[in-house]
């Protein structure tokens, strides 16, 4: 996951590990309330468990009707509470986020290696957390995984969980890792489906690295766990002009996406007639690449990793044309604008937008902008900043700016390169829009 979530609920300058759980508010009415919590008090332990997180918190109390609390009073006091929860109480209460774990990989295409120098530092904090597995879909390796957090996974549910694999041949994985040792990652995985633990894949694939054969024994060591590895995600190698050691590895290009597509599809076919699923699906940048026709709905079935952009561009479409259906007014004024994206969505967007013009009679322009804060090779809409949009400001049309929702996120709106949304809209002198369809309909109106 590329996001901005470490400055919004991970905030590096808390990332200090303190005993127990911190209280950050307490409903009035609450079981908290009654007993006398208060915000800023810390849960040490309940039945004489230390607590981690406020994961511990609800997997402890979550069965019990009596408990044990050792609370730190934000006076300084120390309390010893004995709690009895009667049926449907609720505690009431919120806590601090937990502390990530960082990634000790040295992964050779990890994003966090092409950051540009001028990036936030937020943007080079490298995330390798069961947790943030469990609770947002974010990938790990399970390189660094302890025995604790083993026992966790299993003992707590914490399932599904979302696991970068890459390459099954150990020689391959360790070398896309950068590590020095070995990790068996099937021996981990297969013990988590023995146990009952949902487990999703991703493959970063790299050309002449874990393509190819190294692909193939990767995704049918992968289906043997199946239906304990519910599926597979593949998706392209992004690099771009920023990165530490790009010399070692092989661009993406059209062919190979097509080859790749081609090698793919006929495994397909064979999970679904032997397993009712595709098992293993294709990010759309393949696609796109290749000048490829996206698959229909039924191809994603699920969509079990759509976060990883498997899916994303069907699920456009399909709520294009729901939209349409839905929709038969035509503007109650002219609207003239530009609706932007990255380089590689273009084509799409271009057609809705000539599509939606002919059927409401509107003004918009689809414009593609070009990725200056990471290269021309970053052409995803995710990637791109605030001072791209300010680049393509003359090719911009009419009265306002719609952008991908994904370009910002937060409280503040922010761009990767820190602009905030309300800063573009100052500097482009016009007002900007994040929420897509739903933002022209509301100028329609």
């Amino acid at each position: 996951m590329y996001s901005d979530q470490f400055d919004s609920i991970y905030p590096i300058e808390k990332l200090k590990r303190k005993r127990g759980i911190e209280i950050t508010a307490v409903d009035e009415g609450g079981l908290a309330y009654e007993i006398g919590l208060e915000k800023g008090d810390r849960i040490l332990t309940i039945n004489g468990r230390k607590l981690r997180d406020y994961i511990d918190f609800q997997f402890f109390t979550g069965s019990e009707d009596e408990l044990k609390l050792q609370v730190e009073k934000v006076s300084g006091e120390h309390w010893d509470l004995d709690v009895d929860i009667e049926e449907g109480e609720i505690w009431g209460l919120d806590f601090e986020t937990f502390m990530p774990r960082q990634c000790a990989n040295e992964c050779l295409f990890c994003f966090c290696e092409m950051n540009p120098p001028q990036a936030r530092a937020s943007l080079f904090f490298r995330d390798e957390d069961i947790r943030l597995s469990f609770l947002h879909g974010n990938y790990t390796t399970m390189t660094n995984m302890s025995r604790d957090e083993i026992n966790r996974i299993v003992e707590q549910r914490l399932s599904p969980q979302y696991v970068s694999v890459h390459a099954t041949d150990l020689d391959v994985r360790r070398y896309l890792l950068g590590r020095d040792r070995i990790d068996d990652v099937l021996d981990k995985m297969r013990y988590f489906v023995e146990h009952g633990i949902e487990l999703h894949a991703q493959i970063v694939l790299c050309p002449t690295i874990n393509d190819g054969k190294h692909l193939e024994k990767t995704i049918f060591d992968l289906v043997s766990l199946y239906p304990g590895v519910q599926s597979a995600a593949i998706v392209p190698l992004g690099i771009n002009k920023h990165h530490k050691r790009r010399h070692l590895l092989t661009p993406v290009t059209t062919d190979w996406s097509a080859e790749v597509i081609d090698q793919v599809t006929p495994w397909q076919q064979k999970f679904q007639r032997e397993h009712g699923t595709r098992f293993a699906f294709l990010g759309d940048e393949f696609y796109l690449r290749a000048g490829r026709s996206v698959p229909g709905k039924a191809h994603y079935e699920q969509s079990p990793q759509i976060e990883d952009g498997v899916g994303m561009v069907r699920r456009f479409v399909e709520d294009f044309k729901r939209m349409l259906k839905r929709r038969k007014k035509t503007s109650k004024r002219p609207i003239q604008g530009t609706v932007a994206t990255g380089t590689l969505f273009y084509p799409i967007l271009k057609e809705s937008i000539i599509e939606f013009n002919n059927c409401f009679g509107t003004e918009l322009k689809p414009l593609a902008v070009v990725n200056d804060f990471f290269g021309d090779e970053a052409t995803v809409a995710g990637l791109l900043s605030g001072g791209d949009f300010l680049l393509a400001k003359n090719e911009m049309f009419g009265d306002f700016l719609v952008l991908p929702p994904e370009c910002v996120s937060g409280e503040k709106e922010r761009f990767l390169d820190d602009m905030t949304l309300p800063e573009l809209s100052e500097k482009l002198a016009m007002p900007v829009y994040k929420e897509g369809w739903k933002s022209i309909f509301a100028l329609m109106d």
